[in-house]
């Protein structure tokens, strides 16, 4: 007879530790969870001043309508060898590092300037809902445009009773603004021709247009230093001259508000 079958192996033990590979596992994905948590909310100050630089830049600067104030004198002359230049935006320069305290600034700033918004739709509302008066915002920069019809009979450079009334009614709003804030009048007509003995021009036209407005402000108490000219004449149409809407959408006095630039942003 053959061998009696040689016995099984007797089984291994079994292991009742292997809950601590899983258990590992677990903690190192815990621990790079919290790596990675952690350098998410770890804030890069260097990072920030620069974002925030940026923002300063950009709504600080100069709206196409708005040209600069600067030591010359102010306003445009009557007789110019050739048109006016449109106002261009230039690039800005390089920009350096700004301090914290700027962002506040341009809060501030920008809060001033949608207070005075709902302060003149109270002002300006019947005429806006007659698309004589139109008010447009851009960073840091409130426009309000009159139709010159409102302000002036054809052709003349005299303020209107009623519209000296509605510019003194403007004018106390604007005396609510910070001091540091710029106002800029600027004049604009359509491309028909003037040839009288008060305004050779459509830019002489346009201009003492600007500095009547200008004048009234000062009247209302609004300190000059503030306060600029600007005749375009016909060179900066907003629509066609072709016809007569727009020919009448061009004749226009735009009030431009702009806060100033923080100091230091600019050098």
């Amino acid at each position: 007879m053959g061998m009696p079958p040689l016995r099984a192996k007797a089984k291994k033990k079994a292991s009742h530790e292997r809950w601590l590979v899983s258990y590992a596992d677990l903690l190192t994905l815990l621990l790079a969870l919290f790596v990675v948590l952690f350098a998410s909310s770890t804030q890069n100050k260097a990072k920030i001043e620069e974002e925030a630089k940026s923002i300063i830049y950009a709504f600080h600067g100069t709206p196409p309508a708005v040209v600069q104030a600067s030591s010359a004198s102010r306003g445009v002359m009557q007789h110019q060898p050739s048109p006016i230049p449109k106002p261009v935006e230039h690039p800005a320069p390089e920009r350096p590092r700004e301090p914290p305290a700027i962002s506040r600034q341009l809060q501030e700033e920008m809060q001033a300037l949608q207070a005075l918004q709902q302060r003149l739709q109270g002002v300006l509302q019947p005429l806006i809902g007659q698309k004589q008066v139109t008010m447009s915002e851009q960073p840091l920069t409130l426009t309000i445009s009159f139709s010159a019809s409102t302000l002036y009979n054809s052709g003349q450079a005299t303020l209107a009773p009623a519209a000296k009334l509605l510019l003194s009614n403007v004018a106390d709003k604007l005396k609510q603004m910070p001091s540091e804030f710029n106002i800029v009048i600027q004049g604009y007509t359509d491309n028909q021709p003037i040839a009288t003995a008060q305004f050779p021009s459509n830019w002489s036209l346009s201009a003492e247009r600007a500095i009547s407005v200008v004048s009234l402000f000062v009247t209302e108490g609004i300190d000059g230093t503030r306060l600029s000219a600007q005749g375009f004449g016909q060179f900066a149409p907003v629509a066609s001259n072709d016809n007569a809407v727009g020919r009448a959408q061009n004749r226009r006095v735009v009030v431009v508000i702009h806060a100033p630039v923080p100091p230091g942003a600019g050098t």
